[in-house]
């Protein structure tokens, strides 16, 4: 779950596309409805942008207490404390620097709602390329990156030769990722998937 930020989707669907804030706040009273739902007979609720009376949301789903949430984005005030308050897993879309200033904020908010910081899964999304120098990994990284993701992806990235790729994960771990969330240059083909498999998932 996260607030959204691509407007063109939002138009593309007929939404309206709303402030930063108003979008978080849409997004908490999802969180609490859906939370609901999922661990109790009936859910009401009276929001101010979303309302249910005496909802039934049968079969519930088969994980206990629920199915988990995942909140993405990394915005330090609203957020991280929302992840503190509803979510299993976070997805901080940061390089491993920034990441590890984020996951600090983070346990602040988990410890000011009284949540073990430690129950959290942190995740990020990184990109692959794989090549046989890093300047050529670097030159393929796609012109829609900056959009995506911040700073400078080809340094940070999973973008390089086997070795640089080695400790661009090593960097990830270092600094608190417990997932990684991959795309792949080449997804369709899935060549690049493959070759990471090899090197890097262990059998």
């Amino acid at each position: 779950m996260g607030a959204g930020w691509y407007e063109e989707e939002y138009r593309a669907f007929g939404y309206d596309f709303p402030a930063a804030g108003e979008r978080l706040k849409r997004l908490e009273e999802a969180l609490q409805i859906m939370t609901s739902m999922w661990t109790q007979d009936l859910t009401s609720f009276e929001g101010t942008y979303f309302r249910a009376s005496g909802v039934v949301n049968q079969p519930a789903g088969v994980q206990t207490p629920r199915l988990p949430v995942l909140v993405a984005g990394g915005g330090e005030k609203v957020t991280l404390r929302l992840v503190a308050e509803y979510a299993d897993m976070c997805n901080v879309q940061e390089p491993p620097t920034e990441f590890a200033r984020k996951l600090d904020i983070l346990a602040e908010h988990c410890a000011v709602v009284g949540r073990d910081y430690s129950t959290i899964t942190k995740t990020s999304t990184s990109y692959c390329i794989i090549a046989d120098t890093d300047k050529q990994a670097r030159a393929a990284v796609p012109p829609w990156a900056p959009m995506v993701f911040p700073g400078d992806l080809g340094w940070y990235g999973l973008v390089g030769t086997i070795a640089t790729i080695h400790e661009r994960l090593a960097a990830y771990e270092q600094v608190g990722v417990d997932e990684l969330i991959l795309g792949f240059q080449d997804a369709l083909s899935a060549d690049t998937l493959r070759r990471f498999a090899e090197e890097f998932i262990q059998r």
